[in-house]
């Protein structure tokens, strides 16, 4: 059995959550049913079951009919959840904020750390990591977004590995997929990009002059710059 199958079955699944065809709370059809209307194997079916309760969405129910998890299961880290249950309660936007809000929290008191304990070689990392988000913006044509935002990331990737606490990767390392997705979306405007330029720069500067509370203030007011952009994205 393909693995890529049972993800496309999978999504399928979620596509008929989206419709509303299956509702929160209530049971799934049989294994056999949903092989049936998918056109695929049991087995395939049970795969795909098993990576949705992985994810949260599904409630497996030995000697029962599996039911849909309530939205709060779901894994919001995971970008296609997210979007989901954000369509299905109107609340993207207060999600999309929320990631914001703990960026906020972890990124600032990082850059802080980072502008005592940076690395010469790590500051260079982000002097390409700059260089390469203005190469982005000054393509040939229009701007290439998709290789500003991997830019950037890679950026605040950067900071997090030079503040040198390992609790602090691993709480960062786990939002990236859900921040590349909402940074592909808020990067799309022009002034959004030149702003993060700036404020990447100025953090850079700060981190480079070793200046712990200037490189918390520089990271905050870009945190401020963010939230602004998703606010309206989302709006």
């Amino acid at each position: 059995m393909s693995r890529n199958l049972a993800e496309r079955v999978g999504r399928k699944i979620l596509d008929r959550i989206a419709e509303g065809d299956y509702r929160i709370g209530e049971e799934l059809p049989s294994e056999a049913v949903l092989a049936e209307e998918l056109d695929v194997s049991r087995l395939t079916i049970r795969e795909a079951i098993k990576n949705l309760a992985g994810r949260g969405v599904i409630l497996v129910q030995h000697g029962k009919r599996n039911r849909l998890a309530p939205l709060e299961n779901w894994d919001l880290l995971n970008v296609e959840l997210m979007k989901l249950r954000g369509s299905m309660r109107g609340e993207r936007r207060n999600l999309v904020e929320q990631l914001t809000e703990v960026r906020h929290v972890v990124e600032i008191g990082a850059a802080e750390l980072a502008a005592v304990r940076i690395t010469p070689s790590r500051l260079g990392v982000l002097r390409r990591h700059l260089e390469e988000m203005k190469a982005a913006e000054s393509a040939t044509g229009a701007a290439d977004v998709e290789r500003a935002v991997e830019a950037d990331i890679a950026f605040h990737r950067t900071i997090i590995e030079a503040a040198g606490n390992e609790f602090l990767q691993a709480t960062y390392r786990p939002l990236e997929e859900v921040l590349r997705a909402v940074r592909l979306e808020t990067s799309a405007a022009e002034s959004v990009r030149r702003e993060a330029i700036h404020w990447h720069g100025a953090i850079l500067e700060r981190l480079e002059s070793h200046d712990p509370e200037g490189a918390r203030e520089a990271m905050r007011s870009h945190m401020n710059q963010t939230m602004n952009a998703v606010r309206e994205e989302t709006a």
